[in-house]
């Protein structure tokens, strides 16, 4: 039986009971169609590959010659050339010590601001805030693991000393030979610089790749799922206002109420802030890419950062009972 229509519109009540009686293959079909591939994570490692190139051909970025520098300067470089070369290439640039060094507080951030703003239909709430945290979880036991603590040493520096890395003493004495110091037992990167020394010899796993690209895809991916869920499209505050008026009260609950001026504002905004720490997330990826680690340590880290991502949001394309616990794309 047609819907019927009030003013020549259908309401949204009856539209949403059109839907029920719709197949579910079609449904499920128009959900997953235009959904982001996980071929889009090739994107990041056509940054660092651009990143590296730029390294090898500019003569900024190339390193200066041995013999220009005092004996035992060369070695002791934490990057292949004097950080006065560019302002990013030495790690004490604003955007590394306030950003990158609290990356994953203001990821945190920027996805409680989403979830915050977003409002799903009443009736899917709950589903949608208890896998969206999930997915949070997941992904930041991943970075805690890797990063700070994976019960003792962090992963990066496991793997660092499991390669042969070791701390070495960085103190220089009047005759500007190291003074003797036993800094083999040291097992992490911090407890090694507290000591005023510095690894040396090792595998080090990128933790800058790996932290900027999970947090810029994990965002992205996030920010797509809330505005798919959620039970208002996004319109500017004036639009929204616009919209609300031509509303019946009846379908305004029918799609869980609508917003305000001020809070759509709020909704808006904290999705600039989302796209601001992507945009500084792939920015200093291109930075690290160019100044600091092997292409080795920096393919390292992005697997790591691959890995945990497919596992949050594209293995349950073959694990459905993992998507019905996790949700995802």
């Amino acid at each position: 039986m047609p819907a019927v229509q009030r003013n020549g519109r259908i309401t949204a009540t009856q539209e949403k009971q059109q839907e029920r009686t719709q197949p579910a293959t079609s449904s499920s079909m128009t959900s997953t169609r235009h959904r982001p591939s996980a071929y889009l994570l090739l994107v990041y490692p056509v940054v660092l590959a651009l990143g590296s190139l730029f390294a090898f051909l500019s003569p900024v970025a190339s390193p200066p010659p041995a013999e220009s520098l005092a004996p035992g300067i060369t070695s002791d470089l934490n990057v292949p050339h004097f950080h006065s070369t560019n302002y990013f290439a030495g790690k004490r640039n604003i955007i590394n010590v306030y950003f990158v060094k609290f990356g994953w507080f203001w990821t945190t951030l920027a996805f409680v601001l989403l979830q915050i703003t977003t409002r799903p239909p009443p009736a899917s709430a709950l589903k949608h805030y208890v896998q969206s945290t999930l997915r949070y979880g997941l992904v930041t036991i991943s970075w805690f693991l890797t990063t700070q603590w994976c019960f003792g040493p962090a992963l990066v520096d496991r793997s660092f000393t499991i390669t042969g890395g070791h701390c070495e003493p960085q103190l220089i004495n009047t005759t500007g030979l190291k003074e003797a110091m036993d800094m083999t037992t040291i097992a992490s990167g911090p407890a090694c610089k507290a000591a005023g020394g510095e690894w040396r010899g090792g595998h080090d796993i990128s933790g800058h790749v790996f932290m900027l690209a999970l947090s810029s895809a994990f965002l992205l991916y996030e920010i797509y799922i809330a505005d798919r869920e959620s039970a208002h499209p996004s319109v500017s505050p004036r639009a929204a206002a616009a919209v609300a008026h031509d509303m019946t009260e009846e379908e305004r609950k029918a799609v869980g109420g609508w917003e305000s001026e001020s809070v759509a504002m709020v909704r808006i905004w904290s999705r600039y802030f989302l796209y601001a720490v992507v945009v500084l997330d792939f920015w200093m990826l291109m930075m690290t890419a160019i100044w600091f680690h092997t292409w080795t340590e920096k393919l390292s880290g992005l697997f790591i950062a691959a890995g945990t991502l497919w596992g949050t949001y594209f293995v349950g394309d073959f694990i459905p009972q993992w998507r019905e616990i996790v949700g995802g794309l």
